[in-house]
Protein backbone atom coordinates (compact mmCIF):
# COMPACT_ATOMS: atom_id res chain seq x y z
CA UNK A 1 0.00 0.00 0.00
CA UNK A 2 1.51 3.75 -0.82
CA UNK A 3 1.89 6.16 1.26
CA UNK A 4 3.63 7.00 4.56
CA UNK A 5 2.40 5.10 7.40
CA UNK A 6 3.01 8.11 9.49
CA UNK A 7 0.55 9.78 7.33
CA UNK A 8 -2.09 6.93 6.86
CA UNK A 9 -2.40 6.02 10.76
CA UNK A 10 -5.00 8.07 12.89
CA UNK A 11 -3.66 10.38 15.00
CA UNK A 12 -3.67 10.77 18.72
CA UNK A 13 -6.76 12.65 19.82
CA UNK A 14 -8.01 12.12 16.20
CA UNK A 15 -11.71 11.23 15.67
CA UNK A 16 -12.64 8.80 13.71
CA UNK A 17 -14.94 11.02 11.42
CA UNK A 18 -11.51 13.46 11.05
CA UNK A 19 -9.42 10.71 9.86
CA UNK A 20 -12.25 9.24 7.91
CA UNK A 21 -12.18 12.68 6.15
CA UNK A 22 -8.65 13.09 6.22
CA UNK A 23 -8.05 9.83 4.37
CA UNK A 24 -9.88 11.09 1.21
CA UNK A 25 -9.47 14.58 1.03
CA UNK A 26 -5.61 13.76 0.61
CA UNK A 27 -5.79 10.48 -0.86
CA UNK A 28 -3.54 11.89 -3.78
CA UNK A 29 -1.21 13.19 -1.15
CA UNK A 30 -0.95 9.89 0.67
CA UNK A 31 -0.44 7.84 -2.73
CA UNK A 32 -3.66 6.03 -1.92
CA UNK A 33 -6.54 4.64 -3.87
CA UNK A 34 -10.20 3.87 -2.11
CA UNK A 35 -9.34 0.87 -1.72
CA UNK A 36 -6.55 1.20 0.41
CA UNK A 37 -8.81 3.68 2.31
CA UNK A 38 -11.39 1.06 2.96
CA UNK A 39 -8.73 -1.07 4.43
CA UNK A 40 -7.17 1.30 6.60
CA UNK A 41 -11.28 2.18 7.62
CA UNK A 42 -11.97 -1.37 8.29
CA UNK A 43 -9.03 -2.03 10.03
CA UNK A 44 -9.51 1.02 12.39
CA UNK A 45 -13.25 0.73 13.18
CA UNK A 46 -13.59 -3.29 13.03
CA UNK A 47 -16.22 -3.04 10.23
CA UNK A 48 -16.49 -5.17 6.79
CA UNK A 49 -17.13 -2.56 4.40
CA UNK A 50 -16.51 -2.88 0.59
CA UNK A 51 -14.47 0.37 -0.65
CA UNK A 52 -17.84 1.47 -2.58
CA UNK A 53 -19.75 1.65 0.93
CA UNK A 54 -17.07 3.86 2.66
CA UNK A 55 -16.89 6.33 -0.86
CA UNK A 56 -20.50 6.74 -1.23
CA UNK A 57 -20.75 7.35 2.95
CA UNK A 58 -18.01 10.27 1.91
CA UNK A 59 -19.86 11.73 -0.99
CA UNK A 60 -23.07 11.87 1.44
CA UNK A 61 -21.06 13.36 3.83
CA UNK A 62 -19.79 16.22 1.96
CA UNK A 63 -22.47 17.53 -0.05
CA UNK A 64 -23.73 17.60 3.56
CA UNK A 65 -20.88 19.72 4.25
CA UNK A 66 -21.00 21.94 1.47
CA UNK A 67 -24.76 22.53 1.57
CA UNK A 68 -23.99 23.69 5.63
CA UNK A 69 -21.45 25.65 4.01
CA UNK A 70 -23.29 26.86 1.30
CA UNK A 71 -26.40 27.69 3.65
CA UNK A 72 -23.92 29.99 6.15
CA UNK A 73 -22.10 31.39 3.57
CA UNK A 74 -24.81 32.48 0.97
CA UNK A 75 -22.74 34.87 -1.52
CA UNK A 76 -18.86 34.11 -0.20
CA UNK A 77 -16.93 33.59 -3.11
CA UNK A 78 -13.71 33.27 -1.12
CA UNK A 79 -12.58 32.56 2.55
CA UNK A 80 -9.19 33.12 3.34
CA UNK A 81 -7.94 32.03 7.26
CA UNK A 82 -5.11 34.83 7.94
CA UNK A 83 -2.80 33.16 10.77
CA UNK A 84 0.21 34.76 11.83
CA UNK A 85 2.73 34.73 15.03
CA UNK A 86 3.38 31.35 15.22
CA UNK A 87 6.76 31.92 16.69
CA UNK A 88 7.59 28.05 15.74
CA UNK A 89 8.67 26.05 18.02
CA UNK A 90 6.37 27.71 20.44
CA UNK A 91 3.41 27.55 18.06
CA UNK A 92 0.21 26.08 19.37
CA UNK A 93 -1.22 22.85 17.53
CA UNK A 94 -2.44 21.97 14.25
CA UNK A 95 -5.70 21.34 15.92
CA UNK A 96 -6.22 24.93 17.00
CA UNK A 97 -7.88 24.96 13.35
CA UNK A 98 -9.71 21.55 12.81
CA UNK A 99 -12.90 23.76 12.39
CA UNK A 100 -11.50 24.91 9.02
CA UNK A 101 -10.41 21.45 7.40
CA UNK A 102 -11.39 21.93 3.59
CA UNK A 103 -13.40 24.68 4.16
CA UNK A 104 -11.02 27.83 3.26
CA UNK A 105 -9.33 28.88 -0.23
CA UNK A 106 -6.85 30.82 0.94
CA UNK A 107 -4.54 30.31 4.20
CA UNK A 108 -2.21 33.36 4.55
CA UNK A 109 0.47 32.90 6.82
CA UNK A 110 1.27 36.04 7.92
CA UNK A 111 4.58 36.66 9.25
CA UNK A 112 6.55 35.21 12.26
CA UNK A 113 6.14 31.59 11.24
CA UNK A 114 9.56 31.18 13.30
CA UNK A 115 10.42 32.59 16.38
CA UNK A 116 14.32 32.62 15.20
CA UNK A 117 15.26 32.57 18.87
CA UNK A 118 18.72 31.80 18.79
CA UNK A 119 19.91 34.48 16.64
CA UNK A 120 17.76 37.30 18.55
CA UNK A 121 19.14 40.08 20.62
CA UNK A 122 16.91 39.27 23.61
CA UNK A 123 18.70 37.55 27.00
CA UNK A 124 18.10 34.04 26.94
CA UNK A 125 18.03 31.45 29.44
CA UNK A 126 18.15 28.70 26.46
CA UNK A 127 19.40 28.59 23.21
CA UNK A 128 16.80 26.63 20.56
CA UNK A 129 19.38 25.08 17.54
CA UNK A 130 19.43 27.54 14.31
CA UNK A 131 18.98 24.17 11.99
CA UNK A 132 16.93 22.09 14.36
CA UNK A 133 14.16 25.26 13.95
CA UNK A 134 14.72 25.48 10.74
CA UNK A 135 13.79 21.86 10.09
CA UNK A 136 10.79 21.67 12.23
CA UNK A 137 9.47 24.41 11.10
CA UNK A 138 9.49 23.56 7.62
CA UNK A 139 7.39 20.28 8.87
CA UNK A 140 4.99 22.05 11.04
CA UNK A 141 3.82 24.33 7.83
CA UNK A 142 3.70 21.57 5.57
CA UNK A 143 1.90 19.91 8.05
CA UNK A 144 -0.47 22.50 8.83
CA UNK A 145 -1.29 23.05 4.83
CA UNK A 146 -1.78 19.70 4.32
CA UNK A 147 -4.28 19.53 6.96
CA UNK A 148 -6.28 23.00 6.09
CA UNK A 149 -6.24 21.98 2.69
CA UNK A 150 -6.95 25.13 1.02
CA UNK A 151 -6.06 26.39 -2.74
CA UNK A 152 -3.69 29.03 -2.35
CA UNK A 153 -1.15 29.59 0.71
CA UNK A 154 -0.17 33.03 0.42
CA UNK A 155 3.33 34.17 2.89
CA UNK A 156 4.47 37.69 4.30
CA UNK A 157 7.58 37.68 5.87
CA UNK A 158 7.90 39.27 9.84
CA UNK A 159 10.20 40.97 12.00
CA UNK A 160 11.38 37.47 13.16
CA UNK A 161 11.83 35.84 9.81
CA UNK A 162 13.92 39.15 8.79
CA UNK A 163 16.62 37.93 12.13
CA UNK A 164 18.25 36.27 10.07
CA UNK A 165 19.40 38.93 7.39
CA UNK A 166 20.36 41.06 10.87
CA UNK A 167 22.27 38.82 11.59
CA UNK A 168 23.95 38.07 8.93
CA UNK A 169 24.71 41.32 7.88
CA UNK A 170 26.59 41.76 11.57
CA UNK A 171 28.75 38.26 11.04
CA UNK A 172 29.07 38.13 7.16
CA UNK A 173 31.42 40.01 4.77
CA UNK A 174 28.98 41.79 2.03
CA UNK A 175 30.14 39.34 -0.78
CA UNK A 176 29.68 36.74 1.22
CA UNK A 177 26.16 37.56 2.29
CA UNK A 178 25.28 37.87 -1.20
CA UNK A 179 25.11 34.13 -1.11
CA UNK A 180 22.03 33.59 1.32
CA UNK A 181 18.98 34.57 1.54
CA UNK A 182 17.02 37.18 3.01
CA UNK A 183 15.08 35.60 5.54
CA UNK A 184 14.06 31.54 7.05
CA UNK A 185 10.93 31.81 4.84
CA UNK A 186 12.88 31.99 1.52
CA UNK A 187 14.90 28.95 2.64
CA UNK A 188 11.98 26.50 3.42
CA UNK A 189 9.39 28.09 0.97
CA UNK A 190 11.16 28.95 -2.51
CA UNK A 191 14.61 27.84 -2.15
CA UNK A 192 14.95 24.75 -0.27
CA UNK A 193 18.18 23.86 2.44
CA UNK A 194 21.13 21.54 2.95
CA UNK A 195 21.59 20.40 6.41
CA UNK A 196 25.29 19.37 6.77
CA UNK A 197 26.08 17.35 9.55
CA UNK A 198 29.79 17.61 10.28
CA UNK A 199 29.49 15.23 12.94
CA UNK A 200 28.28 12.32 10.92
CA UNK A 201 29.26 13.78 7.51
CA UNK A 202 25.75 13.63 5.89
CA UNK A 203 24.37 16.02 3.84
CA UNK A 204 20.68 15.88 4.02
CA UNK A 205 18.33 17.98 1.42
CA UNK A 206 14.54 19.33 2.36
CA UNK A 207 12.98 20.39 -0.85
CA UNK A 208 11.26 23.71 -0.78
CA UNK A 209 7.52 23.59 0.19
CA UNK A 210 6.16 25.37 -3.41
CA UNK A 211 7.47 22.13 -5.02
CA UNK A 212 5.69 19.29 -2.70
CA UNK A 213 2.13 20.38 -3.40
CA UNK A 214 0.47 19.61 -7.05
CA UNK A 215 -2.97 21.41 -6.48
CA UNK A 216 -2.20 24.02 -4.75
CA UNK A 217 -0.54 27.27 -5.16
CA UNK A 218 2.27 28.36 -2.70
CA UNK A 219 3.41 32.03 -3.37
CA UNK A 220 6.28 33.97 -1.02
CA UNK A 221 7.99 37.17 -2.84
CA UNK A 222 9.41 38.60 0.54
CA UNK A 223 6.85 41.41 0.99
CA UNK A 224 6.00 42.42 4.62
CA UNK A 225 2.51 42.73 3.18
CA UNK A 226 0.17 41.29 0.31
CA UNK A 227 -3.18 42.14 -0.94
CA UNK A 228 -6.01 40.01 -1.83
CA UNK A 229 -9.09 41.17 -3.43
CA UNK A 230 -9.34 44.22 -1.27
CA UNK A 231 -7.91 43.06 1.70
CA UNK A 232 -4.60 43.79 2.98
CA UNK A 233 -2.90 41.46 5.26
CA UNK A 234 0.48 43.08 6.88
CA UNK A 235 3.18 42.54 9.14
CA UNK A 236 4.71 45.85 9.70
CA UNK A 237 8.22 45.97 11.82
CA UNK A 238 6.97 49.36 13.55
CA UNK A 239 4.99 48.51 16.75
CA UNK A 240 3.23 50.70 19.44
CA UNK A 241 1.66 49.29 23.02
CA UNK A 242 -1.30 51.05 22.77
CA UNK A 243 -4.48 48.79 21.43
CA UNK A 244 -5.05 49.21 17.59
CA UNK A 245 -2.19 52.45 17.45
CA UNK A 246 -0.07 50.42 15.29
CA UNK A 247 -2.67 49.03 13.11
CA UNK A 248 -3.95 52.64 13.08
CA UNK A 249 -0.16 53.75 11.56
CA UNK A 250 -0.29 50.73 8.73
CA UNK A 251 -3.51 51.37 7.50
CA UNK A 252 -2.59 55.48 7.59
CA UNK A 253 0.29 54.38 5.18
CA UNK A 254 -1.80 52.28 3.56
CA UNK A 255 -4.55 55.14 2.30
CA UNK A 256 -1.30 56.66 1.03
CA UNK A 257 0.57 54.11 -1.18
CA UNK A 258 -2.38 51.35 -1.89
CA UNK A 259 -5.89 52.99 -1.96
CA UNK A 260 -8.14 50.93 -3.14
CA UNK A 261 -8.79 48.48 -0.50
CA UNK A 262 -11.86 47.95 2.02
CA UNK A 263 -9.87 45.92 4.74
CA UNK A 264 -6.09 45.18 6.38
CA UNK A 265 -5.62 42.07 8.62
CA UNK A 266 -2.59 43.33 10.95
CA UNK A 267 -0.49 40.79 12.39
CA UNK A 268 2.60 41.52 15.11
CA UNK A 269 1.32 43.00 18.01
CA UNK A 270 0.04 39.93 19.45
CA UNK A 271 -3.49 41.84 20.28
CA UNK A 272 -7.06 41.20 19.12
CA UNK A 273 -9.51 43.54 18.15
CA UNK A 274 -11.14 45.25 15.14
CA UNK A 275 -12.56 48.83 14.35
CA UNK A 276 -13.66 51.25 11.00
CA UNK A 277 -11.20 53.70 10.27
CA UNK A 278 -12.47 55.41 6.57
CA UNK A 279 -14.20 53.80 4.61
CA UNK A 280 -12.20 50.68 5.79
CA UNK A 281 -12.50 47.98 8.18
CA UNK A 282 -9.51 46.90 10.61
CA UNK A 283 -8.49 43.54 12.33
CA UNK A 284 -6.02 42.77 14.55
CA UNK A 285 -5.42 39.05 14.72
CA UNK A 286 -4.15 37.79 17.85
CA UNK A 287 -0.91 35.45 17.90
CA UNK A 288 -0.38 31.80 18.18
CA UNK A 289 1.45 31.14 19.92
CA UNK A 290 2.71 29.82 23.57
CA UNK A 291 3.18 33.27 25.24
CA UNK A 292 3.41 31.75 28.45
CA UNK A 293 6.95 29.64 27.31
CA UNK A 294 8.57 32.54 25.75
CA UNK A 295 9.87 34.80 28.29
CA UNK A 296 10.89 37.58 26.43
CA UNK A 297 8.77 39.65 29.02
CA UNK A 298 9.08 37.78 32.02
CA UNK A 299 9.22 40.31 34.87
CA UNK A 300 8.11 43.26 32.08
CA UNK A 301 5.12 43.97 33.20
CA UNK A 302 3.59 44.04 29.91
CA UNK A 303 0.01 43.54 28.61
CA UNK A 304 -0.95 39.85 28.53
CA UNK A 305 -0.88 38.58 24.71
CA UNK A 306 -3.83 37.63 23.21
CA UNK A 307 -3.93 34.76 21.19
CA UNK A 308 -6.17 34.66 18.09
CA UNK A 309 -6.88 34.89 14.46
CA UNK A 310 -8.92 35.96 11.39
CA UNK A 311 -11.39 34.79 9.11
CA UNK A 312 -12.28 36.75 6.02
CA UNK A 313 -15.08 36.36 3.70
CA UNK A 314 -15.50 38.23 0.00
CA UNK A 315 -17.95 38.37 -2.31
CA UNK A 316 -16.69 37.80 -6.23
CA UNK A 317 -15.60 41.29 -7.24
CA UNK A 318 -12.94 40.69 -3.97
CA UNK A 319 -14.59 43.02 -1.06
CA UNK A 320 -15.10 42.25 2.39
CA UNK A 321 -18.04 40.77 3.14
CA UNK A 322 -17.83 42.09 7.13
CA UNK A 323 -20.73 40.03 8.50
CA UNK A 324 -19.60 36.56 7.41
CA UNK A 325 -16.11 37.19 8.71
CA UNK A 326 -14.70 36.08 11.70
CA UNK A 327 -12.77 37.27 14.55
CA UNK A 328 -11.37 34.63 16.82
CA UNK A 329 -10.66 34.31 19.87
CA UNK A 330 -8.37 31.48 21.67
Amino acid sequence: MGGAMSQTERRNDESFTDYFVRLFEHKKLYNLNCQDIAELLNAESGEEYTESKWRKEYAAFNRGRLYERNQMESGVATRILALSDFHYPFQLPQETFKEYCGQIDVLVINGDLFDMQSISKFQKAYRINFMEELIGCRQYTIDLIEYLSPKRVVFTSGNHEKRMSTYLQKNLDAEIKELMPETALDLIVNDGFYHYDKRKRSKTWYEPICNLFDNISIEYDGSWYVKIGKTIFAHPSTYSSGMLKTAEKAIEWAYRNIRDFDCMVMAHTHKLGSYIQGDAYLFEQGCLCKTEEMLYMDGKLTLPQQKGFVLIAQDKNGSLMYDKCKLVQL
